[in-house]
Formats: C-alpha cells, structure tokens, sequence
C-alpha cells in the first residue's frame, strides 16, 4: 500500500506524459499522415469521429491508470504483502488495511478523472496542428508551467491558483486524509469537468470547420 501511495506521486509529470504521447497524435497524427481525405469519404460526419476519437482518449487514459493500478498494487502486495499504510503528511495518519481497498479504488477513479483533463488539453492541441510534437510538447509545457505558477510564494500566484486546472490533480490524495473531504472531492470533480469541457468544445468546433487538403 505505501509504495502505491508513494508511487501514485507519478501522476504530476510521468503518466500525464504517456497520455500526450497519444491524445497529442490522435488528430494530428491523421494530419501528418494524409489520412483525413479517406477517413472523411465515409458517410460519417465529422461530429461521430470528433466525439468517437475523443472517447477512444478517454478510454486510452482508463486503461493506462487501469494498469498502472493493477501493475503496483498486484506487484506490491505479492513482492511487500499487505498492513496498514503509513502517510507522511502534515504529521503522521495511519489508515487501517480494512478501508485501503476501497480508498486506492476511489483514487485511481478520481485520478482518471484528473488525467482526463490532462488528455483533454492534449487532444485540443492535437486539433490546432499536424504535427504530433507540437501538442505533446506543448501540453507538457503547459502542466509544468501551471504547476510552478501555482506553487510561487506570492499573492498575485497564490490568487491565481485555483484558476489553473493543475491545482485540482492533486484530487487524488483526498482519498487519503482523515476524513474523507468529500465536499473538496466533488469541487474538485466539477473543475475538472469543466476544464474537459473547455478543452474539448475548441477542438471540436476546430475540427468541424478544419479545412481539410491532405
């Protein structure tokens, strides 16, 4: 359980990474392949493949988390065994090995849904070019840019940072405070739903009027 927690810390720049790699090519990849002519003859409309390429993202993040979960958990309980889990957080919180199961469970739901939000700025990048490098870069650019302005010691950066989608992916480790916050759990759930929906409406109306010549 602890390596778990302590591995999960992976999801500020490591996973969000994997996740660019595909939601940043999934547009821009049929662009700089040529492959929008043949993909659009077909007799469906540029809104079920906007709409079906964003679900296969979303799906594609699932199934990344659903792994990595599966991998440390199941590594982790053959190779170290079970127990109480230890966190070193603002003191010391022991949480007993009967509610662990379904707090990790909780936690990757929850940071599916923070990765979502990152797969979803990467999809909207992926909309605007034809190269695949740029919205990888540039998603990661964006977290890492968010994340220092969010984290700067001063009163204009501190009033910014509820404003930046970065400081909600932390929604994750709520799972593992005493008790539960479950009201910052579900304000953290609707800023994040809406960032989705900010990032994906642009890419969606891009991509309906994109003029497409190759």
């Amino acid at each position: 359980w602890f390596v778990t927690h302590l591995i999960m810390n992976s999801l500020w720049i490591h996973i969000p990474f994997l996740i660019c790699l595909v939601a940043g090519d999934v547009l821009a990849g049929e662009a700089s392949a040529g492959t929008y002519r043949i993909l659009l003859i077909r007799p469906q409309s540029r809104t079920k493949i906007i709409i079906s390429k964003f679900i296969a993202t979303l799906l594609y993040t699932f199934s990344l988390i659903l792994f990595f979960a599966v991998l440390s958990l199941g590594l982790g309980m053959i190779l170290l065994g079970g127990g109480d889990l230890l966190i070193f957080s603002d003191g010391l919180l022991i949480i007993p090995q009967e509610e662990l199961l379904f707090r990790f469970t909780l936690s990757f739901f929850l940071a599916t849904a923070a990765m979502w939000a990152v797969s979803s700025l990467a999809f909207l990048f992926s909309s605007l070019v034809e190269n695949a490098i740029g919205p990888i870069i540039g998603t990661m650019a964006v977290i890492i840019i968010f994340f220092i302005l969010g984290n700067l010691p001063y009163d204009f950066f501190i009033a910014m940072k509820p404003y930046l989608f970065t400081s909600y992916l932390d929604i994750w480790t709520l799972v593992f405070k005493e008790p539960i916050e479950w009201t910052e759990v579900f304000k953290h759930l609707s800023v994040l739903a809406a960032n989705m929906a900010l990032f994906f409406l642009p890419a969606f109306f891009v991509f309906r009027k994109k003029d497409i010549l190759s």
